[in-house]
C-alpha cells in the first residue's frame, strides 16, 4: 500500500469516526430532549387539573411560586421550543446518517425522508378504506 493510499484510508476512517461521534451525540441529545418533553407534558397535565391559583414551578435551579396562568404559558412556550429542537435534531440526524453511509459506500436509508400524514390526509384515507 502506498503512502497516498494509506493517507486516504486514514482520512476516510477519521471522517467516519467524526460523523459517528456526531450521530451518537445527537442520539443522546434526543434522549435528553424527549425526557424534557415528557416531563413538561406531565407538568402541564397536573397544572390543568389543579384547582390552585398559584403553583410552584422550577425555573432553572430556582423554585418559584407564580400564577397558574403564567406558569401554563411558560410551560407551553417551553414545550414548543423543545419540539422545535427535537425536529431540528431529527433532520440533522438524517443528513449525518446518510453522509456516514455515503462515506462507507452504502446506499442511503430508504425511509429517512418520509413525512407523517397530516390530519386531513389521514381522515381522507380512513374515509376510503373498507370497514373491517
Amino acid at each position: 500500500m502506498s503512502q497516498t493510499e494509506l493517507d486516504k484510508s486514514i482520512e476516510v476512517i477519521t471522517k467516519t469516526e467524526e460523523l459517528a461521534d456526531k450521530i451518537l451525540a445527537n442520539k443522546h441529545e434526543l434522549t435528553v430532549m424527549d425526557k424534557r418533553r415528557q416531563e413538561t407534558r406531565e407538568a402541564l397535565r397536573l397544572m390543568e387539573k389543579s384547582q390552585e391559583e398559584k403553583v410552584w414551578i422550577t425555573i432553572g435551579s430556582m423554585l418559584v411560586k407564580m400564577q397558574k396562568v403564567k406558569a401554563l404559558e411558560l410551560l407551553k412556550k417551553d414545550q414548543q421550543q423543545v419540539e422545535q429542537q427535537i425536529s431540528m435534531i431529527y433532520s440533522d440526524q438524517k443528513v449525518l446518517v446518510n453522509k456516514h453511509r455515503d462515506i462507507e459506500f452504502k446506499s442511503p436509508f430508504s425511509g429517512t425522508h418520509l413525512k407523517p400524514l397530516d390530519r386531513k390526509e389521514f381522515d381522507a384515507l380512513k374515509a376510503n378504506l373498507p370497514l373491517l
